[in-house]
């Protein structure tokens, strides 16, 4: 059964590659985050992150706070992390 859930995060991964890869993250209010420049896994645990390049700096969201999907990578504001919610404010 765990070889199962590997292959489902797998391919749940690879399926995020194709639709986030080098598309914009946003907030729901509008302020650009930076862009996903890579999907990182974790299979011993079953957890996939988007990596999010903003300016040389990477930052790593768990995809369970992304709202939407279109032309943009929309997020919860109310689940961003404090390092990204501050770095918002600033802008």
């Amino acid at each position: 059964m765990k070889i199962l859930q590997i292959l489902k995060t797998i391919v749940a991964a690879r399926g995020l590659e194709v639709l986030l890869l080098d598309k914009e993250v946003t907030t729901s209010s509008g302020a650009s985050l930076g862009v996903v420049v890579n999907i990182k896994r974790e299979l011993s645990q079953d957890k996939i992150w988007a990596v999010v390049n903003n300016l040389g700096q990477e930052n790593i969201l768990p995809i369970e706070q992304i709202a939407s999907v279109a032309d943009k990578v929309v997020l919860f504001d109310d689940l961003l992390p404090a390092s990204l919610a501050a770095s918002t404010n600033q802008t």
